[in-house]
């Protein structure tokens, strides 16, 4: 019996090597996804918190036509505030008057104050927050914040 094919090379085609180096590296990007530390996207909630708590600040004061703010008393706690800086409010959602921040801290000048008037718009120009998991923005006239 003859047989066609005759095999007398031994070892993998170009083809077969590039496949499994493409196995190997998408196993090693899954890998390095589930090793990376949750820390940022801790900071990146705790972010989204503090422009959500400031929006709502924004919304108080232009529902009660009256001025409304965020204290920022230190690198790691704020409060909401309505009129007198000493007055401070419950944020609705939160267990007390003072937010406390366990993954984020603001690295700008603090004390820092800001205030809404009955329009929305900041009391002062542009206003950036600083803090450890990027900045926040607060538009001059139209109290934007992204």
């Amino acid at each position: 019996m003859r047989k066609i094919f005759k095999i007398t090379e031994k070892g993998f085609t170009f083809l077969e090597i590039i496949t499994i180096i493409i196995i190997i590296g998408i196993i090693g990007a899954i890998a390095v996804a589930r090793v990376t530390s949750t820390a940022d996207y801790g900071r990146i909630g705790e972010l989204d918190k503090v422009k959500g708590h400031l929006r709502y600040a924004q919304g108080r004061a232009i529902r009660t036509d009256s001025t409304w703010g965020i204290r920022f008393a230190s690198a790691t706690t704020y409060f909401l505030f309505q009129n007198a800086v000493a007055n401070p409010i419950i944020i609705p959602g939160e267990g007390q008057n003072q937010i406390t921040l366990s993954k984020l801290s603001v690295t700008s000048a603090t004390p820092l104050t800001i205030t809404f008037d009955r329009f929305g718009s900041p009391s002062v120009a542009n206003i950036t927050i600083v803090t450890t998991g990027g900045n926040i923005t607060v538009t001059a006239n139209t109290g934007f914040i992204p």
